[in-house]
Protein backbone atom coordinates (compact mmCIF):
# COMPACT_ATOMS: atom_id res chain seq x y z
CA UNK A 1 0.00 0.00 0.00
CA UNK A 2 1.44 3.18 -1.26
CA UNK A 3 0.92 5.52 2.23
CA UNK A 4 2.03 8.70 0.55
CA UNK A 5 2.09 11.92 2.85
CA UNK A 6 2.08 9.92 6.69
CA UNK A 7 0.99 12.56 9.13
CA UNK A 8 0.29 11.30 13.14
CA UNK A 9 -2.09 12.25 15.80
CA UNK A 10 -0.94 11.36 19.40
CA UNK A 11 -4.18 12.07 21.38
CA UNK A 12 -4.57 12.25 25.20
CA UNK A 13 -5.94 10.01 28.16
CA UNK A 14 -3.16 10.68 30.84
CA UNK A 15 -1.45 6.75 31.58
CA UNK A 16 -3.54 5.26 28.59
CA UNK A 17 -1.22 7.46 26.68
CA UNK A 18 1.07 4.10 26.86
CA UNK A 19 -1.58 2.52 24.52
CA UNK A 20 0.11 5.26 21.90
CA UNK A 21 3.64 3.91 22.28
CA UNK A 22 2.45 0.41 20.98
CA UNK A 23 0.98 1.89 18.23
CA UNK A 24 3.84 4.00 17.08
CA UNK A 25 6.59 1.10 17.71
CA UNK A 26 3.63 -1.29 14.95
CA UNK A 27 4.59 1.48 12.36
CA UNK A 28 8.34 2.31 13.52
CA UNK A 29 9.20 -1.17 12.66
CA UNK A 30 7.28 -1.45 9.27
CA UNK A 31 9.41 1.76 8.62
CA UNK A 32 6.51 4.56 8.07
CA UNK A 33 7.65 7.53 9.46
CA UNK A 34 5.56 11.20 9.43
CA UNK A 35 6.48 14.16 7.80
CA UNK A 36 3.70 16.10 10.12
CA UNK A 37 2.82 14.64 14.19
CA UNK A 38 0.02 16.29 16.07
CA UNK A 39 -0.14 15.66 19.52
CA UNK A 40 -2.85 16.35 22.33
CA UNK A 41 -2.34 16.40 26.73
CA UNK A 42 -0.22 13.47 26.95
CA UNK A 43 -0.22 12.54 23.02
CA UNK A 44 1.68 16.48 23.12
CA UNK A 45 4.61 14.49 25.22
CA UNK A 46 4.69 11.26 23.25
CA UNK A 47 4.86 13.51 19.97
CA UNK A 48 7.88 15.56 21.26
CA UNK A 49 9.76 12.40 22.13
CA UNK A 50 9.41 10.51 18.84
CA UNK A 51 10.73 13.82 17.58
CA UNK A 52 13.56 14.19 20.02
CA UNK A 53 14.37 10.65 19.83
CA UNK A 54 13.74 9.69 16.18
CA UNK A 55 13.20 5.96 18.10
CA UNK A 56 9.88 4.33 19.52
CA UNK A 57 11.79 2.12 21.57
CA UNK A 58 13.54 5.12 23.12
CA UNK A 59 9.78 5.91 23.84
CA UNK A 60 9.31 2.73 25.17
CA UNK A 61 12.03 3.30 27.60
CA UNK A 62 10.57 6.62 29.23
CA UNK A 63 7.54 5.03 29.63
CA UNK A 64 9.17 2.06 31.43
CA UNK A 65 10.65 5.12 33.85
CA UNK A 66 7.98 6.36 34.70
CA UNK A 67 6.07 3.07 35.61
CA UNK A 68 9.44 2.80 38.04
CA UNK A 69 8.94 6.33 39.41
CA UNK A 70 5.09 5.44 40.13
CA UNK A 71 1.99 7.37 39.13
CA UNK A 72 2.50 9.72 42.09
CA UNK A 73 5.40 11.30 40.36
CA UNK A 74 3.03 13.17 38.09
CA UNK A 75 -0.02 12.99 40.09
CA UNK A 76 0.39 13.23 43.57
CA UNK A 77 -2.81 12.25 45.98
CA UNK A 78 -1.14 14.14 48.79
CA UNK A 79 -1.68 17.76 47.07
CA UNK A 80 -5.77 17.06 46.98
CA UNK A 81 -6.35 17.96 50.77
CA UNK A 82 -4.17 20.78 50.03
CA UNK A 83 -5.57 22.40 47.13
CA UNK A 84 -8.92 21.84 48.43
CA UNK A 85 -8.76 23.15 52.04
CA UNK A 86 -7.37 26.24 49.65
CA UNK A 87 -9.89 26.55 46.89
CA UNK A 88 -7.12 26.28 44.31
CA UNK A 89 -7.92 25.75 40.47
CA UNK A 90 -6.72 22.63 40.25
CA UNK A 91 -6.37 19.06 42.46
CA UNK A 92 -2.40 18.46 41.51
CA UNK A 93 0.84 20.53 41.07
CA UNK A 94 2.07 20.31 37.78
CA UNK A 95 5.71 20.07 39.10
CA UNK A 96 5.95 16.15 38.32
CA UNK A 97 4.97 16.74 34.96
CA UNK A 98 6.98 19.92 34.56
CA UNK A 99 10.12 17.77 35.62
CA UNK A 100 9.36 15.66 32.78
CA UNK A 101 8.76 17.82 30.05
CA UNK A 102 12.11 20.14 31.15
CA UNK A 103 14.56 17.21 30.15
CA UNK A 104 12.81 17.54 26.75
CA UNK A 105 15.81 18.65 23.69
CA UNK A 106 13.37 21.50 22.31
CA UNK A 107 15.81 23.02 19.81
CA UNK A 108 16.38 19.22 18.63
CA UNK A 109 12.25 19.09 18.26
CA UNK A 110 12.03 22.50 16.46
CA UNK A 111 14.84 22.00 13.80
CA UNK A 112 13.40 18.24 13.16
CA UNK A 113 12.29 17.99 9.31
CA UNK A 114 8.71 16.79 10.93
CA UNK A 115 6.52 19.51 11.97
CA UNK A 116 5.07 18.82 15.37
CA UNK A 117 1.48 20.38 15.74
CA UNK A 118 0.10 21.10 19.55
CA UNK A 119 -3.55 21.58 20.50
CA UNK A 120 -4.56 23.03 23.31
CA UNK A 121 -7.40 25.27 25.10
CA UNK A 122 -7.35 29.07 25.27
CA UNK A 123 -9.37 29.26 27.89
CA UNK A 124 -9.20 32.99 27.90
CA UNK A 125 -10.59 32.96 24.51
CA UNK A 126 -12.80 29.93 25.10
CA UNK A 127 -11.35 28.89 22.11
CA UNK A 128 -9.03 25.21 20.77
CA UNK A 129 -5.58 26.66 19.47
CA UNK A 130 -3.21 24.94 17.81
CA UNK A 131 0.98 25.45 18.19
CA UNK A 132 3.62 24.22 15.12
CA UNK A 133 7.24 24.58 15.58
CA UNK A 134 6.98 26.09 12.23
CA UNK A 135 6.44 28.97 14.27
CA UNK A 136 9.29 32.06 14.23
CA UNK A 137 8.30 32.21 17.86
CA UNK A 138 9.71 28.80 18.35
CA UNK A 139 12.27 28.81 15.87
CA UNK A 140 13.69 32.04 17.66
CA UNK A 141 13.17 31.17 21.56
CA UNK A 142 12.95 26.69 21.47
CA UNK A 143 12.34 26.79 25.18
CA UNK A 144 8.87 28.34 25.03
CA UNK A 145 7.45 25.53 23.39
CA UNK A 146 7.89 23.73 26.62
CA UNK A 147 5.28 25.74 27.60
CA UNK A 148 3.07 25.02 24.94
CA UNK A 149 3.37 21.08 26.00
CA UNK A 150 3.06 21.42 29.71
CA UNK A 151 -0.51 23.68 28.35
CA UNK A 152 -1.69 20.91 26.63
CA UNK A 153 -1.21 18.35 28.97
CA UNK A 154 -2.80 20.27 32.00
CA UNK A 155 -6.11 18.83 32.10
CA UNK A 156 -8.70 21.49 33.61
CA UNK A 157 -9.40 21.37 37.24
CA UNK A 158 -6.54 18.36 37.34
CA UNK A 159 -3.43 20.49 36.64
CA UNK A 160 -3.13 23.98 36.47
CA UNK A 161 -3.78 26.07 33.79
CA UNK A 162 -0.50 27.96 32.02
CA UNK A 163 -0.16 31.57 31.03
CA UNK A 164 1.54 32.39 27.99
CA UNK A 165 1.54 35.94 26.82
CA UNK A 166 -1.81 37.34 27.84
CA UNK A 167 -3.65 34.56 28.02
CA UNK A 168 -4.49 30.92 30.13
CA UNK A 169 -4.09 27.90 28.15
CA UNK A 170 -4.88 23.97 29.33
CA UNK A 171 -5.46 20.92 27.75
CA UNK A 172 -6.16 20.35 24.34
CA UNK A 173 -8.95 18.15 25.13
CA UNK A 174 -9.75 16.00 21.50
CA UNK A 175 -7.20 16.61 18.14
CA UNK A 176 -7.78 18.84 15.41
CA UNK A 177 -7.84 17.22 11.70
CA UNK A 178 -8.27 20.04 9.35
CA UNK A 179 -4.47 21.67 10.61
CA UNK A 180 -3.04 17.88 9.63
CA UNK A 181 -5.30 17.55 6.29
CA UNK A 182 -4.05 20.81 5.30
CA UNK A 183 -0.49 20.27 5.23
CA UNK A 184 -1.32 17.82 2.69
CA UNK A 185 -0.90 14.39 4.42
CA UNK A 186 -2.51 11.44 2.59
CA UNK A 187 -2.52 9.14 5.26
CA UNK A 188 -3.58 10.30 8.56
CA UNK A 189 -2.90 7.45 11.62
CA UNK A 190 -5.12 8.65 14.46
CA UNK A 191 -4.05 7.21 17.87
CA UNK A 192 -6.72 6.71 20.43
CA UNK A 193 -6.33 5.14 24.12
CA UNK A 194 -10.13 5.48 25.23
CA UNK A 195 -11.07 2.25 27.18
CA UNK A 196 -14.38 0.81 28.47
CA UNK A 197 -15.39 -0.48 31.54
CA UNK A 198 -18.48 -1.92 32.31
CA UNK A 199 -18.04 -2.56 36.08
CA UNK A 200 -15.82 -1.81 39.35
CA UNK A 201 -14.99 1.71 38.23
CA UNK A 202 -13.33 4.14 40.44
CA UNK A 203 -14.81 6.83 42.08
CA UNK A 204 -12.55 9.35 39.28
CA UNK A 205 -13.19 7.53 36.69
CA UNK A 206 -17.41 7.77 37.41
CA UNK A 207 -16.61 11.04 38.20
CA UNK A 208 -15.56 11.63 34.52
CA UNK A 209 -17.77 9.78 32.85
CA UNK A 210 -19.90 13.03 31.28
CA UNK A 211 -16.73 14.53 30.27
CA UNK A 212 -16.18 11.43 28.59
CA UNK A 213 -19.33 11.44 26.64
CA UNK A 214 -19.27 14.65 25.86
CA UNK A 215 -16.08 13.89 24.76
CA UNK A 216 -16.99 10.94 22.38
CA UNK A 217 -19.70 12.80 20.99
CA UNK A 218 -17.38 15.99 19.83
CA UNK A 219 -14.96 13.62 18.59
CA UNK A 220 -17.15 11.29 16.33
CA UNK A 221 -18.90 14.25 15.32
CA UNK A 222 -15.52 16.54 14.20
CA UNK A 223 -14.79 13.07 12.36
CA UNK A 224 -17.73 13.03 10.44
CA UNK A 225 -17.53 16.97 9.60
CA UNK A 226 -14.23 16.56 8.63
CA UNK A 227 -14.88 13.61 6.00
CA UNK A 228 -17.67 15.38 4.65
CA UNK A 229 -15.77 18.43 4.01
CA UNK A 230 -12.90 16.13 2.55
CA UNK A 231 -14.80 12.85 1.13
CA UNK A 232 -11.58 12.21 -0.75
CA UNK A 233 -10.67 10.99 2.76
CA UNK A 234 -11.30 7.26 3.57
CA UNK A 235 -12.16 6.04 6.87
CA UNK A 236 -10.50 2.79 7.93
CA UNK A 237 -10.25 0.60 10.99
CA UNK A 238 -10.48 -2.58 12.22
CA UNK A 239 -14.05 -4.54 12.46
CA UNK A 240 -15.22 -4.89 16.45
CA UNK A 241 -16.55 -8.24 16.24
CA UNK A 242 -12.99 -9.27 17.65
CA UNK A 243 -12.90 -6.77 20.91
CA UNK A 244 -14.12 -8.33 24.14
CA UNK A 245 -14.94 -5.14 25.29
CA UNK A 246 -15.95 -2.33 22.70
CA UNK A 247 -15.19 1.43 23.69
CA UNK A 248 -18.33 3.62 22.91
CA UNK A 249 -16.65 6.02 20.77
CA UNK A 250 -15.17 3.15 18.49
CA UNK A 251 -19.15 2.09 17.80
CA UNK A 252 -19.73 5.67 16.98
CA UNK A 253 -16.37 5.91 14.41
CA UNK A 254 -17.73 2.50 13.13
CA UNK A 255 -21.50 4.04 12.35
CA UNK A 256 -19.71 6.76 10.31
CA UNK A 257 -17.26 4.33 8.35
CA UNK A 258 -20.77 2.83 7.04
CA UNK A 259 -22.08 5.77 6.08
CA UNK A 260 -18.93 7.32 4.66
CA UNK A 261 -17.81 6.38 0.95
CA UNK A 262 -14.54 7.30 -0.62
CA UNK A 263 -14.23 9.40 -3.53
CA UNK A 264 -11.31 8.10 -4.59
CA UNK A 265 -12.70 4.17 -4.20
CA UNK A 266 -15.11 5.47 -6.77
CA UNK A 267 -12.96 7.00 -8.82
CA UNK A 268 -9.61 4.49 -9.39
CA UNK A 269 -10.36 0.69 -8.72
CA UNK A 270 -6.15 0.38 -8.16
CA UNK A 271 -5.31 0.03 -11.42
CA UNK A 272 -3.10 3.01 -10.66
CA UNK A 273 -0.37 2.14 -8.73
CA UNK A 274 1.32 5.58 -8.48
CA UNK A 275 -2.60 6.51 -6.94
CA UNK A 276 -2.34 7.63 -3.19
CA UNK A 277 -6.05 7.50 -1.57
CA UNK A 278 -6.36 9.61 0.93
CA UNK A 279 -6.57 7.96 4.37
CA UNK A 280 -7.84 8.42 7.92
CA UNK A 281 -6.52 5.30 9.91
CA UNK A 282 -7.80 4.66 13.30
CA UNK A 283 -6.53 2.69 16.05
CA UNK A 284 -8.02 2.38 19.29
CA UNK A 285 -7.46 -0.51 22.56
CA UNK A 286 -9.26 -3.14 22.48
CA UNK A 287 -9.06 -5.14 26.18
CA UNK A 288 -9.46 -2.95 28.85
CA UNK A 289 -6.72 -2.46 31.57
CA UNK A 290 -8.93 -2.43 34.87
CA UNK A 291 -5.80 -0.59 37.22
CA UNK A 292 -5.21 1.29 34.42
CA UNK A 293 -6.22 5.34 34.41
CA UNK A 294 -5.86 8.54 33.49
CA UNK A 295 -4.03 9.32 37.16
CA UNK A 296 -3.08 6.43 38.12
CA UNK A 297 -1.85 2.19 36.96
CA UNK A 298 -0.19 -0.33 38.41
CA UNK A 299 3.00 -2.67 37.90
CA UNK A 300 3.01 -3.83 34.80
CA UNK A 301 0.06 -1.98 33.30
CA UNK A 302 2.71 0.32 31.03
CA UNK A 303 4.04 -2.89 29.40
CA UNK A 304 0.64 -3.98 28.72
CA UNK A 305 -0.88 -1.13 27.42
CA UNK A 306 2.30 -0.93 25.36
CA UNK A 307 2.16 -4.60 23.99
CA UNK A 308 -1.78 -4.57 23.22
CA UNK A 309 -0.98 -1.26 21.80
CA UNK A 310 1.77 -3.02 19.19
CA UNK A 311 -0.79 -5.86 18.51
CA UNK A 312 -3.95 -4.03 17.94
CA UNK A 313 -1.71 -2.06 15.34
CA UNK A 314 0.27 -4.97 13.71
CA UNK A 315 -3.12 -6.85 12.93
CA UNK A 316 -4.83 -3.44 11.81
CA UNK A 317 -1.65 -2.57 9.35
CA UNK A 318 -1.64 -6.45 8.40
CA UNK A 319 -5.13 -5.77 7.22
CA UNK A 320 -4.30 -3.03 4.84
CA UNK A 321 -1.51 -4.55 3.48
CA UNK A 322 0.87 -3.00 5.04
CA UNK A 323 3.75 -5.66 6.80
Amino acid sequence: MNLGKVGIIFNGGGFTGAFSVGYIKALWERGIRPQHVQGISVGALNAAKILEYESAKELEKIWFEIEKAKASTVFNWKDIPQNVWKKSPSLFSSKGLWDIIQKLDMEKIINSPVELQIVTCNETKGEKEVFSTRDQRFIKNPGLFKQIILASASIPGVLPRVKIGEDYYSDGIYFSLEPMIQTGCDTIFLFLNDQYMEENQRWDERLFNMKNFLYEEVVSFKIHEVLREHPDFKLENSTLEEARFVPPILKKIEKIRQRIRSVASAIVNGDDINFVPHRLIILNTRTPISTLHATAFEVGDIKAAIEQGYDQASVLLKKLGID
